[in-house]
């Protein structure tokens, strides 16, 4: 078979890409100017661009490169020049020429491929494209591949001009502009001056944070310096502030180090408490101080930059030394310094970047220089983990060099650019900073950029093909082969794509050969392509358009064609399906993991092992036929369907709706399985899979990957087929999209292992705000509070989730999602214990969060005072209805009482007026007739003794009238008295009567029913009991009781509760209690004898005496 190799012809002529003019240089005047350029009302102003007007004409590609040939490659060298939004190329036939490929602007991409191989990759990919290229908007330009860039501009509230930058010990982000902002990744805060101390102080100049985690900030317009502390700038009392302090340090004993950064040798240090102006004691050089850095040593670094702008200096005050040291290194103007990660201090100015003192302090050797970009104004320059150097211009936008620690000395490194027609904020940056999770900040004139390694990498060197779709297969070496634009991409196991093939029509499908490389079936030829050798031989025994092969492992190559039966090519040629295989519309083809061949139609699954054809119906459309380590997959609107051992089982899109309409799948050696959907990539463990499977409602843990790791496009649509996703020899995970190509190296992808600080924000309630709030006391009346609070990840600050919960409100913690506000409403008084927690992207969790203890307290309406006089109010409107009660029932009753004793006396007149009256006159008439009969008249005596009866009635009618009339005062006892002398007790039975409590006049009818009671149980006492003592006992006081006890032989309880049938003495006595709204109770004592207490109310019992308001107060 033919070896395919192709070479391209480049023409040598040289293309220029127009640039924008630089900005109008600001040159520092003597005594007043800002070497730094960051004064304020100075701003460099943007130069107008001199590009096309058209902004969105398609780059233009130079030398015009015509479609390689079935020919040997040379190797010329490209290097890339900017204009806004699009990449131009220009052909340069060496390095040695001037202005060669080691320019600033300069891209040389790839540890295994030379400057020329991997130039000429850019080149290619982009020479085979017969269309416009797509848009770079959201693709990296060279160098930044394996950055996320996010940008936050005034559009989307950040500061409009940030000139310096820290980060805190909490994890925000701090921004000096107009105004000292925070930033918690999500929203900007501005923190102003308490009220009514703003207009003393100038804006913020400099900013730096100091080992302890405070704050510090300087300031212009002669304000000095002030730390945050508790939630509030605290101004630290410099005297005689310089104009503004652009320069903050912390030495390694503590002093605290500022600096003017203008020409007036003002060097402040705050040692044990005490401001000093050490500029001249110290015998500091003359200049501007450009740069401030404490040595590892103890010791302090200083860059100055002279009043020609031209020069400058580097200066050092050793641990104890007295007076500065300028080293003998050139320096430009406007120097910059900073620490590398292994304590060697660089420098950077006009001439470039490089090594200045090493990491024991000594002077460097003569090593890498990179160069300064042109039309630079300010350089600044900062590490990132993996020793990058990002620069920053003030002019220029921003550079990075990776591995500058690491260059050798003679060497050209490559400076990547980045500016504003790549998307940054604006191309006049300030400042670099690397924050706790490595992720690096630029400070710019209109915003603020994030550049963090992103998970995801777009590969430059596939060019997109959105028309047509890309192709990708695996072999079995680990080589992976992609095809965009009719030309074949071979990517090695650890290597960058490089074309091997030119392709006549881009009608193909791709696939694994079984003996080694890949299968490209096309209408007119099948070719066998192993690494950059392809062998050709006979194509579609009769047209049609592929949609996927595969190579079972009897060696047949399986075609799928749109609309027609299934077709393959084994030693004898090709054949056609027949039977019940023809009648399969095949829209996706795979191989199984047996080595058999998996078919999806329109509803069936179709699978062919050896010669056996297994059928299986009524599936839904799939827009995924993919093969795994054990089984095949299908995707569809339903989830997801596992076919193993000839079983099937889904897991429902209904609880995981992400595994419908997925576009791929793939699972590693690592024990990943990675889904290509629509909306993102996710990842899960192949074993949770697995047990997911058998166990549908176990749970199914996932990290999802989307644009904020990386990805720049979807998933190719549905209509391209084939396999859109494949694991190459070196494990990196390769899928198509929209944009071309792109992979995950799982051995790059680093968890973040940092759980986040949590800080409460805020505490906002009734218009006013508490930042930063510890602990508060809250107003009195207060019932509603908005508490905000941040989770300081910003690797993906949209990822963070927040849990909370707020003592005695919530019975629990509060799943808040992302969301950063807690709100209540309808607080009462007491002491609140809020508590927040946070989770990283990752789901590290910070279990200890951030807790705010607060009080509100009670108004009076609320206090306990109120609440005791509140309820002693009760207590005496409830005494006060009581007694009125008790008033109108005693009323009532001796209402009803008084008309009975009425009735009762009109009964006593009529007895003694008419019956008694008239059986006196009788009697009187009849002793009349007795005084008339003779002594010895017969029946005299009978007539006497008659007499003598009716004398006795009328003494008892009068007894009986006197009855009916109201008894006097105080009588019960001697009605008592009378009781026991009537009923005859034997003079063996000690009957005694007691009274306690002060004696009370009780109500007359009151008396009566009493003595009535009374004679009732000593009657029964004379009649059952057979006591030998029987004690009574009147009490008064806040009611009136009456007690009979004896020691006889007692009651049976039965009889005490209901009395006996046929007997009414009990019940009796029980009535005439009940209409006296009093208590009876019958029952037998412990020992022996029978026991009677009869109770009734005060108001009742005794005579009614009127009483005074005072009175009735004082007897609450």
């Amino acid at each position: 078979m033919p070896r395919f190799r192709f070479k391209s012809e480049c023409a040598g002529r040289r293309h220029t890409a127009q640039q924008r003019p630089a900005p109008r240089s600001l040159k520092a005047e003597a005594g007043s100017g800002d070497p730094q350029g960051n004064q304020r009302g100075t701003r460099p102003r943007t130069a107008p661009s001199t590009a096309s007007p058209d902004r969105h004409a398609p780059a233009s590609i130079s030398p015009a490169v015509r479609p390689p040939s079935l020919e040997t490659l040379p190797c010329p060298c490209y290097c890339v020049t900017m204009r806004p939004r699009f990449r131009r190329m220009s052909h340069r036939r060496s390095l040695g020429e001037a202005g060669g490929c080691m320019t600033w602007r300069a891209i040389v991409p790839g540890p295994n491929l030379g400057l020329c191989q991997r130039a000429l990759l850019l080149g290619a990919a982009a020479a085979v494209s017969l269309a416009a290229t797509p848009s770079p908007a959201q693709v990296s330009p060279p160098g930044f591949e394996r950055f996320k860039h996010s940008r936050w501009g005034t559009d989307e509230g950040a500061p409009n001009g940030i000139f310096a930058m820290a980060q805190d010990a909490d994890g925000f982000l701090w921004l000096a502009g107009d105004a000292l902002y925070r930033f918690d990744g999500i929203s900007f805060e501005r923190i102003d001056w308490p009220a009514g101390t703003a207009d003393k102080y100038g804006d913020p100049t400099g900013l730096m944070v100091s080992r302890s985690g405070l704050l510090w900030v300087g300031f212009g317009d002669r304000s000095g310096v002030a730390v945050y502390r508790s939630g509030r700038l605290v101004d630290m009392h410099m005297p005689d502030p310089p104009a503004a302090i652009a320069l903050l340090t912390e030495g390694f004993d503590g002093t605290i180090w500022a600096a003017s950064g203008r020409f007036d040798k003002q060097l402040r240090r705050l040692r044990n408490g005490r401001w000093e102006s050490v500029g001249a004691a110290l015998g500091l050089p003359d200049g501007a101080i450009m740069g401030l850095v404490a040595a590892p040593d103890g010791g302090l670094w200083v860059a100055l930059t002279h009043q020609d702008g031209a020069t400058g200096a580097l200066a050092y005050l050793a641990p104890d030394a007295r007076r500065f040291r300028v080293l003998p290194q050139r320096v430009s103007g406007r120097p910059r310094i900073a620490l590398d990660p292994g304590g060697a201090l660089w420098i950077s100015d006009m001439i470039g970047t490089r090594m200045a003192v090493d990491s024991h302090g000594k002077a460097a050797p003569v090593g890498a220089l990179i160069p300064a970009p042109p039309n630079l104004r300010t350089p600044t320059l900062t590490f990132d983990r993996h020793n990058g150097l990002w620069s920053t211009t003030s002019s220029v936008g921003i550079s990075y060099v990776p591995g500058a620690t690491r260059l050798a000395a003679g060497s050209a490194p490559p400076a990547y650019a980045f500016g504003a027609v790549n998307g940054l904020t604006s191309d006049f940056t300030y400042q670099a900073l690397l924050d706790r999770e490595g992720s690096i900040w630029i400070a710019t004139e209109t915003g603020l950029d994030q550049f963090r390694r992103a998970a995801a990498v777009q590969e430059a060197g596939i060019p997109a093909d959105p028309a047509q779709g890309l192709a990708m297969a695996a072999a079995n070496d680990g080589s992976l082969y992609v095809q965009s634009r009719k030309t074949v991409f071979l990517i090695a196991p650890g290597d960058v794509p490089r074309p091997i093939l030119k392709l006549r029509e881009d009608d193909l499908s791709m696939c694994a050969a079984r003996d080694g490389g890949i299968w490209i079936v096309q209408r007119a030829r099948t070719l066998r392509v192993r690494h950059d050798r392809a062998e050709a031989s006979s194509g579609l025994p009769a047209g049609g358009t592929t949609i996927g092969c595969a190579e079972d492992r009897l060696g047949r190559l399986w075609v799928a064609l749109l609309g027609q039966p299934l077709i393959w090519r084994d030693g004898r040629g090709w054949h056609t399906a027949t039977g019940m295989l023809a009648r399969q519309q095949a829209r996706a083809v795979t191989v199984t993991p047996t080595g058999g061949i998996a078919v999806f139609g329109s509803a069936d699954l179709t699978r062919i092992e050896g010669n056996r054809v297994m059928i299986r119906t009524g599936l839904p459309s799939a827009t995924m036929l993919a093969r795994g380590g054990r089984d095949v997959f299908l995707s569809d609107s339903r989830g997801l369907v596992r076919l193993r051992d000839g079983h099937f089982k889904r897991l429902d899109s209904a609880r995981f709706p992400w595994l419908a309409w997925l576009r791929s799948l793939v699972q590693t050696p690592r024990g990943d399985t990675w889904l290509v959907a629509r909306t993102g990539i996710s990842r899960v463990a192949t074993a949770d899979l697995d047990r997911v499977f058998e166990d549908p409602q176990s749970s199914l843990h996932r990290t999802l990957f989307n644009s904020q790791d990386g990805l720049v496009s979807a998933a190719q649509h549905a209509g391209f087929t084939g396999t859109q996703s494949a694991v190459a020899g070196d494990g990196r995970i390769w899928f198509l999209n929209r944009q071309g190509a792109a992979y995950f190296d799982p051995a790059r992808l680093a968890p973040n292992p940092l759980a986040p600080p949590v800080s409460i924000r805020a505490l906002a309630s009734g218009g006013t705000m508490w930042r930063d709030p510890r602990q508060l006391d809250l107003p009195p009346g207060t019932r509603a509070i908005d508490i905000t609070y941040a989770g300081l990840s910003l690797v993906v600050p949209q990822r963070v989730k927040f849990r909370y919960r707020l003592a005695g409100v919530d019975e629990g913690w509060v799943d808040a999602g992302t969301r950063r506000t807690a709100s209540y409403a309808n607080l009462g008084p007491g002491r609140f214990r809020f508590q927040v927690i946070a989770a990283n992207d990752e789901g590290v969790w910070n279990r200890t969060g951030a807790t705010l203890d607060f009080e509100i307290r009670p108004t009076f309406l609320q206090s306990w005072p109120f609440k005791a006089l509140c309820a002693a109010a009760a207590i005496g409107l409830l005494w006060l209805a009581y007694s009125a009660r008790m008033r109108f029932v005693a009323a009532r009753i001796r209402l009803r009482m008084a008309e009975r004793f009425e009735e009762r006396e009109r009964i006593a007149r009529e007895l003694h007026d008419t019956l008694l009256q008239a059986i006196q006159a009788l009697t009187w008439r009849f002793q009349l007739v007795l005084d008339d009969l003779p002594p010895k008249q017969p029946g005299r005596a009978t007539l006497l003794r008659a007499i003598d009866s009716a004398e006795h009635v009328i003494a008892e009618g009068r007894d009986r009238v006197r009855d009916l009339r109201a008894p006097s005062d105080n009588e019960l006892e001697r009605g008592i008295d009378a009781l026991i002398a009537r009923q005859g007790f034997d003079p063996a039975v000690a009957v005694t009567i007691t009274t306690a409590g002060t004696p009370r006049a009780m109500d007359p009818l009151v008396v009566e029913d009493v003595t009535r009671i009374a004679g009732e149980a000593l009657f029964n006492i004379w009649r059952h009991a057979r006591a030998s003592v029987v004690g009574i006992e009147i009490r008064h006081g806040a009611t009136f009781a009456l007690r009979i006890a004896d020691n006889g032989i007692g009651i049976d309880p039965e009889h005490a509760a209901g009395g006996r049938a046929g007997h009414f003495g009990l019940a009796g006595m029980r009535e005439r209690a009940a209409k006296l709204r009093g208590d009876l109770v019958v029952r037998p004592l412990p020992d022996r004898g029978t026991e009677l207490v009869l109770t009734l109310p005060a108001a009742i019992a005794y005579k009614e005496k009127r009483r005074g308001v005072l009175a009735r107060l004082r007897s609450l």
